[in-house]
């Protein structure tokens, strides 16, 4: 939907809210996400943040993550646009929009941020990033997920359609996808913002999302070689841990 002229596009989530947990979820919480990526994600967070750390989730979703977190020991505090769809009473809950500025709305700066899947639905990568930034406390630290513009599929699919996956008409008008971001444009963003980044890498399988398509996987593993891209970098999510200087 349109809200004061900016693109926010959430009916899909609304939907999610009313109906009943699918086979990708957390103690019955549902992931709006790719299935594993939560816990690899969250096993990231067990390694790179500190034990007890005050945490944000941003863009929480029904609370899987927030849940996970919590579980991980984490003092966890989350956020969503859509207030419906969060289920959990036990983790304090703010509704925020995120494409406006949210780094003054807590009392308290935080020590970790977990922010999946969400800078692909909004619209400007580097205002979130600068109010991340304002929200840590230094030294701290914050792990970004998105789909991987670099995926070797991704690249293919752009060469063939001047679309990369996850980023077509459907994804956009559902899913709520209307910013792709490459690597390189997350690492400038958030480096202008002032943070340095301590870990990259990558989720899923370089080709799966080119499956039924004999010519895209083809073209996907030329590119690949072509490029020499890196195999830990070429999943279908990109995963990367940043800390604030």
């Amino acid at each position: 939907m349109k809200n004061d002229q900016r693109t926010i596009i959430v009916d899909n989530y609304r939907k999610a809210a009313r109906l009943q947990v699918n086979n990708n979820s957390y103690k019955g919480l549902r992931i709006h996400a790719l299935p594993g990526l939560h816990d690899f994600i969250a096993k990231k967070a067990f390694e790179y943040f500190c034990p007890q750390a005050r945490l944000l989730d941003l863009a929480a979703g029904s609370g899987a993550m927030s849940l996970r977190m919590s579980d991980l020991g984490f003092n966890v505090t989350a956020t969503d646009y859509v207030s419906e769809n969060f289920k959990l009473d036990s983790v304090p809950f703010i509704k925020l929009d995120l494409n406006n500025d949210f780094s003054d709305i807590y009392p308290q700066k935080f020590q970790a941020i977990v922010a999946s899947e969400i800078i692909e639905h909004l619209e400007n990568p580097r205002h979130f990033a600068r109010q991340c930034y304002s929200l840590l406390e230094v030294g701290a630290r914050l792990i970004l997920s998105t789909p991987n513009l670099n995926n070797p599929a991704s690249f293919a699919s752009f060469v063939r359609s001047g679309r990369f996956l996850w980023f077509g008409d459907v994804d956009y008008e559902v899913q709520g996808h209307i910013t792709p971001i490459t690597q390189w444009q997350i690492d400038k963003s958030f480096s202008e913002a002032g943070f340095k980044s301590i870990w990259r890498g990558s989720f899923g399988e370089g080709h799966s999302l080119a499956a039924g398509s004999p010519r895209l996987i083809m073209l996907s593993k030329l590119l690949s070689k072509l490029s020499g891209s890196d195999p830990d970098l070429s999943g279908e999510i990109y995963v990367i841990i940043f800390e604030k200087k």
